[in-house]
């Protein structure tokens, strides 16, 4: 992207449409851009200064009649460089054979204003000069080098220490990318379409990960055409795309809509650039087209135009995903090679901390999309799944309230098709809050946005804490609807193992089966009380022992005192170690605690 005092553009169709004047590979402009690449070449092989290759540059801007055009293939050169202090300077005859290791320039300006409020501000040259020499004494180097050494971390004075080459054609390709990107930092809002399912994936995963506000629309109609107003749809009922069928479905025509920086109120300028961070991606594609609608100050003010691209316009626009001198420090991947998995850092820790609290929901990461009745898909970044219940889980980067509202709208869609086997959390970022005012206060009360569906967070830590109790919630729901369900084939399995002398009956394993939690088998197990053979049982933990296997413990453990040799007996009898404690107070048996290893911990039978 270009600062945007550099864009030049044209208005075309009676004032209603705007195209950036590119950069077109002709002759005149090759031999250009040749001249430029030329002069970096050479200041880079003379080690010249950024000031001295500036001097020479700005004689092009002065011989040209675009200067517009010379100053942004000139930015995108510079950007191709680095330039660094001067660690030595060269003897007034710049013979290379005399160098001088030099203190730092900012140590140097101390010292200076040090030793000048000493003696006062220096009102003419005697008094400057007195000033340098004593401090050219103090620090043991030529007095000539003062004033040169004072501002060298200035950058005028840089080095070109290293300089990337590119050719002609791809310098002007890359002015052409850079133009598109600086126009659609003008955009209320851009649409786009692409070809292949690969290419989809990898620039949606590009939004999702930018945080971007989008909305995809599936359509009926060849890409070569113009994007429809209205939409044309066959489906009676939403659609789930499996990993299998994802590449074909978004071979399709899907139009993704992504609402521009001019369409926000707060840090437009930070998401105008992550926009131009996704036009890459998009023309990286065989196939493509853009359309924007673009605001631009015109002598009536400011007024509204359209913008149309694609990938069968005769303009060259570089490919830069292969170029990784293309963009400057502010594009470069902000992820990590540890998030490589995850769209950025707030899913990869949210991720984490989920599975340390173990809820027995299924956390999936990046599930199937959902295509909706009217064509539009929505493509969640988790998904919690559980007795065959879906919730989605949207981690939202930059947000509305009217986005927010939209993001609902669609899942709302679903839900209703679905007796309501699927919901939705969304978590959103405070900090990425681009209205104007505190919008999300002032929902309706008829709003789909409501408490139990919103998590608010900060600093990038989304709070586990709304996102357990709502899981457990439908944990609760749920169980109880099994127990009813299922208390009398529950009833029935119980008795039959305790009719057959089970010794141990595994409750867990009972309440899984039946997705019912253990104290409601508990509940069960207490109705029992009449049955002859519960008698001959107890409940220890998520166990059901038998009085017999019990005894038959005790006996094996006689006076053995050691807790990892008793645990051993445990084991052997098919009870996890973990119930040990539990059982032998049950049993009778005295736990002397000796310190916080369990090799020291000493058990007697009670007398």
């Amino acid at each position: 992207m270009l600062p945007l005092e550099l864009l030049r553009t044209k208005i075309t169709n009676k004032g209603q449409r705007i195209t950036p004047l590119f950069c077109l590979p002709s002759a005149d402009n090759l031999l250009l851009a040749q001249k430029l690449i030329t002069e970096f070449h050479f200041s880079n092989n003379k080690k010249e200064t950024k000031g001295e290759l500036q001097k020479r540059l700005f004689l092009y801007e002065n011989s040209y009649d675009d200067f517009k055009l010379i100053r942004g293939l000139i930015v995108l050169l510079e950007r191709r460089c680095i330039f660094k202090i001067n660690k030595f300077l060269y003897s007034e005859n710049k013979t290379r054979d005399f160098v001088t290791q030099l203190p730092s320039s900012f140590s140097l300006r101390r010292v200076l204003f040090e030793e000048s409020s000493k003696g006062g501000l220096p009102l003419d040259h005697l008094q400057r000069d007195k000033i340098f020499q004593n401090v050219a004494s103090k620090l043991g180097i030529d007095t000539n080098y003062i004033e040169k050494l004072m501002w060298l971390d200035q950058e005028d004075y840089l080095i070109l220490e290293s300089f990337s080459s590119i050719e002609p054609i791809h310098l002007l390709g890359a002015y052409n990318l850079a133009i598109l990107q600086t126009l659609l930092f003008n955009s209320v809002n851009f649409e786009f379409t692409i070809k292949g399912g690969t290419n989809w994936k990898q620039v949606l995963r590009t939004i999702k990960r930018f945080g971007l506000m989008y909305n995809l629309q599936n359509v009926h109609k060849n890409l070569e055409d113009n994007f429809p107003k209205k939409t044309q749809s066959d489906k009676n009922k939403q659609d789930i795309i499996d990993n299998n069928n994802f590449k074909s479905y978004f071979n399709d025509n899907i139009i993704c809509s992504i609402d521009g920086p001019l369409s926000i109120f707060k840090l437009t300028n930070k998401y105008g650039v992550l926009i131009a961070k996704v036009i890459p991606k998009i023309i990286s594609s065989h196939k493509w087209n853009i359309k924007a609608s673009i605001i631009k100050n015109s002598i009536s003010g400011r007024k509204l135009y359209d913008f149309n691209l694609s990938s069968d316009s005769d303009v060259y626009i570089l490919n830069a995903m292969n170029d990784r001198f293309y963009n400057n420090h502010q594009f470069e991947d902000s992820n990590d090679d540890n998030n490589l998995n995850f769209d950025s850092s707030v899913e990869a820790k949210f991720a984490t901390q989920f599975e340390k609290f173990r809820t027995g929901w299924k956390l999936i990461r990046e599930p199937d999309p959902l295509i909706l009745p009217n064509g539009k898909a929505f493509i969640p970044d988790f998904l919690f799944e559980k007795y065959d219940k879906k919730i989605y889980f949207e981690i939202v980067g930059f947000w509305t309230p009217q986005y927010l509202e939209r993001k609902f709208k669609k899942i709302q869609e679903i839900i209703k098709t679905n007796d309501s086997k699927y919901d939705l959390l969304i978590a959103v970022n405070e900090n990425n809050f681009v209205s104007e005012g505190n919008e999300l206060k002032k929902l309706s009360p008829n709003s789909m946005l409501n408490d139990n569906s919103i998590i608010i967070y900060k600093n990038n830590l989304i709070p586990m804490k709304k996102i357990l109790f709502y899981l457990k919630s439908i944990d609760s729901k749920i169980m109880n609807q099994n127990l009813e369900k299922y208390r009398s084939a529950m009833t029935d399995y119980i008795v039959d193992l305790l009719k057959n002398n089970y010794e141990i009956i595994n409750l867990e394993e009972i309440s899984k089966v039946y997705g019912v939690s253990i104290n409601s088998l508990s509940d069960i197990i207490s109705n029992l009380s009449t049955n002859v053979h519960i008698e001959n049982y107890i409940i220890q933990n998520s166990l059901l022992i038998s009085k017999r296997k019990l005894n038959k413990i005790k006996d094996e453990i006689g006076n053995i005192d050691n807790l990892i040799k008793i645990q051993e007996i445990f084991e052997n009898n098919n009870i996890p170690v973990q119930y040990t404690i539990d059982i032998l107070k049950y049993l009778g048996f005295e736990i002397l605690w000796r310190g916080m290893d369990s090799s020291n911990i000493i058990i007697k039978r009670k007398i």
